[in-house]
């Protein structure tokens, strides 16, 4: 960038002068698409311009965002040295990782001064403090920030048989709030072949900010493209632009003759106020709050599984059994005595059956169930127990990871 700095220096000051044509002064009416955000559906608007050498105040819009700038150029001493006043606004939604949305501000001032060295040669030096107005939305904020900008810009028009052909080149630095400051540079070449005819081509170097421009003109019709290599963002632009000699007297519309800017309208400071800063300058963008850092790094605390239990740790049901049939009684509804408070299903299983009097273990055995959550005694009458006794059953439920028994009781007597 130093050798392309110097060789404009060493060419311009060894160039032939000439006199510069007064340009049109025109109103842009275009169409815009753009995309704001890499995540997310680009928008599509409009704007509208009014461009001349000594002001320039542009307007766009589409659903995601609103913009505004302004030049003005005053050469109140001599036509060799002038000053530039710029303004900017934006209103933009942003979006976090969820997808939620907020819409933010952004204010920019810039000055700069700049110097006819010849003709066909000058420098500028200028700079842009820009207000980012940040905000919190659910658990994303983006931050308030600050952030400046100073460079130094030469331009060099070249006239030639096959048209005119201007060239700039700027460098400088950009002052983070928040991070590291980092060095601008860029470049920018302008070709008329004709003076209703322009191809352009900008390209404009910060680290996490690279950035080009290209615009075809041919008399009333352009078109424009420009992208954010680092954010992958973009916009697109085609329209109308109509010359006037009088902006009330309709007559005077015309379609452009010679759209060749001033070199002292070439190029860093323009490009600032109506296309670099109507971007958000904010070095972190939309990041998670540190309330729901620290709020999503405390563990979640594990759920407590109850276990089942029962209304009593044995139950005297009271009932006695014979062996005169093999029909099925009923000894205890096994659950109207036990719940589980996390309302998980039940499962119920026989422990162990103990006679009184040992020696029948295995007819009671065969013939204690549980059927449904219901303990039951059948087939007695085949299985004849020989012995009277009172009849223990230790009875387990589960909810498939805890479990807690009890004890029924009930008696037989022996008829066979």
């Amino acid at each position: 960038m130093r050798k392309i700095i110097l060789s404009l220096l060493l060419a311009g000051v060894a160039s032939t002068t000439f006199a510069s044509t007064t340009r049109d002064t025109s109103i842009n009416i275009y169409g815009v698409g753009a995309k704001t955000d890499k995540n997310q559906n680009s928008s599509a608007g409009a704007g509208l311009m009014f461009d001349s050498e000594a002001l320039k105040v542009k307007l766009e819009g589409t659903s995601d965002f609103f913009k505004t700038g302004a030049v003005l150029k005053v050469n109140p001493f001599t036509e060799n040295l002038y000053f530039k006043f710029g303004l900017n606004y934006i209103n933009q939604k942003v979006f976090s990782p969820v997808n939620t949305s907020t819409r933010v501000n952004q204010y920019s001032g810039l000055f700069a001064t700049g110097y006819m060295l010849s003709d066909s040669f000058y420098a500028e030096i200028g700079g842009s403090y820009t207000k980012l107005n940040g905000k919190v939305f659910g658990d994303y904020e983006i931050v308030n920030e600050k952030t400046s900008l100073g460079y130094v810009e030469l331009a060099k028009r070249w006239e030639s048989g096959i048209g005119t052909i201007d060239t700039t080149a700027n460098a400088g630095k950009v002052y983070h709030e928040f991070t590291n400051d980092e060095a601008s540079y860029g470049a920018v070449v302008e070709y008329y072949p004709m003076d209703n005819t322009k191809l352009s081509y900008a390209y404009q170097y910060e680290k996490n900010n690279i950035s080009n421009t290209a615009k075809v003109q041919y008399s009333f019709m352009f078109v424009e493209y420009a992208n954010n290599i680092s954010r992958d963002t973009w916009s697109a632009k085609a329209g109308l632009s109509i010359a006037f000699d009088d902006i009330t007297n309709f007559s005077t519309y015309r379609a452009p003759s010679n759209i060749k800017s001033h070199l002292s309208e070439l190029n860093r400071f323009e490009n600032i106020v109506l296309s670099n800063n109507m971007a958000l300058a904010s070095s972190a963008g939309v990041k998670k709050t540190q309330a729901a850092i620290d709020r999503d790094a405390v563990p979640a605390t594990p759920a407590v599984n109850h276990a089942p239990v029962w209304t009593a740790s044995s139950y005297d049901t009271g009932i006695t059994v014979d062996d005169s049939s093999d029909n099925a009684i009923t000894i205890k509804d096994l659950t109207a005595v036990s719940s589980d408070a996390d309302g998980d299903n039940l499962t119920y299983t026989i422990v162990s059956i103990t006679p009184s009097i040992s020696g029948d273990e295995t007819a009671w055995n065969n013939s204690v169930y549980i059927d449904n959550g219901i303990l039951k005694v059948h087939n007695l009458l085949t299985n004849n127990p020989n012995i009277d006794v009172t009849v223990s059953v230790v009875v387990k439920v589960s909810d498939g990871t805890s479990s807690s028994d009890t004890t029924v009781n009930f008696d037989f007597l022996n008829f066979n």
